[in-house]
């Protein structure tokens, strides 16, 4: 006997992403029709099986521009000078040349919407990763329910089975229990099934051009995350430093963060990712040519790394919660100083406060990403951001691939 307890339900294809010396290209699907992604454009393309005729269809435009690389530290950048926002405190005078422009309200750092986000190259991917989400999600609250249904209907099904007086005095009914346990396995049995079919095989293959970079790129990382210190940049605000007594910039808010290798549960991949987390908005993942930005369950984006530029700086940076233990200590500043940085002699408690020297990290997009963090360990910030780089110039520029 056949049942069919669930009659609308998508069947979702198989995604390959291929990362090469020419970008990333995503293939969406299987004959006899099949979505590529990749650096030219969005491609459709049309196949008869077994008579090799096909026909192949281009949608939208490729990508034109390409923003810059990551600065690798020490930056030309200007430089600031933040405090923590819990208290002004001084500065060392600004190294000659340096460039701040003053905001006097909150400057918040935060990301544009997802919706927003994603690059236009990817938009189909994402949807595709949307639906999927959506479904899988749908289907695994119905299977949690059928499976609770199925013990239920097991159980009363094997208790008369198992015994001897009821299923003899109550034919009817122990007919009747065995087709409800019946009915119920095979609910758990076809919604099992189209969770199956509703969960993205994804297949990242990685040339080895760039796949040595790739996983350089990532190793770097993980020494990167074992900065004493990892803080998300919140907002910034300049100083008032006329009534503060201060000859600090600019100060700073911001929240301590764990990075680490991981995973993101859209994407059915064998191999651990760079996982940066953040205070204020998604999670970034960096998968191989894109980063994945999570902010809720069904709210993320898709960025391609050529979509992406920042910048990285030396932070001398007044630490008044205590200076980590890899940290290097470069001066010492006053609580209260005079303009030229020397000791407020008004102020009998003022004390001295260490400058300890981090790393930043400014991470940007086109279409509205904006995440800042800052590192205890600026020399390990440099060697993920030179391996950053590499990995980053091992595939074309969508520029260069459109020329040929």
């Amino acid at each position: 006997m056949g049942w069919r307890f669930r009659h609308s339900f998508k069947i979702i294809p198989g995604v390959r992403l291929n990362l090469s010396k020419s970008g990333l290209s995503c293939s969406i699907g299987g004959a006899p029709l099949t979505l590529n992604l990749g650096p030219r454009g969005v491609y459709g393309t049309a196949s008869v099986p077994g008579t090799g005729i096909s026909y192949r269809q281009r949608f939208g435009a490729s990508a034109e521009q390409h923003p810059d690389s990551l600065n690798v530290l020490p930056s030309t950048e200007p430089h600031i000078f933040p405090v923590p926002d819990s208290g002004a405190a001084p500065a060392p005078a600004p190294i000659p040349g340096s460039v701040f422009v003053p905001v006097r309200s909150v400057q918040e750092v935060h990301s544009a919407s997802t919706e927003l986000l994603t690059s236009e190259s990817l938009k189909e991917f994402k949807e595709l990763i949307q639906t999927a989400y959506t479904e899988h999600e749908d289907i695994s609250s119905q299977l949690e329910t059928a499976r609770q249904e199925q013990q239920r209907a097991s159980k009363r099904y094997l208790s008369w089975l198992n015994g001897f007086l009821f299923k003899r005095l109550f034919k009817t009914k122990f007919a009747q229990r065995k087709i409800d346990s019946e009915t119920s396995d095979a609910k758990v049995a076809e919604l099992e099934e189209q969770l199956r079919l509703t969960t993205i095989a994804t297949h990242i293959e990685i040339e080895r051009e760039q796949a040595e970079p790739y996983f350089q790129m990532r190793d770097s990382f993980a020494s990167l995350c074992e900065c004493q210190a990892i803080w998300d940049i919140k907002s910034f605000q300049a100083a008032d430093k006329f009534h503060e007594r201060t000859t600090v910039e600019a100060k700073v808010n911001r929240q301590r963060v764990g990075f680490g290798l991981g995973s993101c549960d859209l994407i059915q991949w064998e191999q651990k990712v760079p996982h940066l987390q953040n205070a204020k908005g998604g999670d970034l993942f960096m998968y191989p040519g894109f980063v994945l930005y999570r902010a809720a369950k069904e709210a993320f984006s898709v960025i391609d790394y050529h979509d992406m530029n920042g910048r990285s700086l030396l932070i001398q940076f007044q630490e008044q919660e205590g200076v980590p233990t890899d940290s290097k200590v470069i001066g010492q500043a006053w609580a209260k100083a005079n303009k030229d940085g020397s000791r407020d002699k008004r102020f009998a408690d003022n004390y001295q406060i260490p400058i300890a020297l981090y790393g930043g990290l400014s991470m940007k997009s086109g279409s509205g990403l904006w995440e800042e963090f800052q590192f205890s360990d600026p020399e390990r910030l440099k060697r993920f951001l030179e391996a950053w780089n590499k990995f980053e110039g091992s595939f074309a520029n969508p520029t260069q691939t459109n020329a040929h």
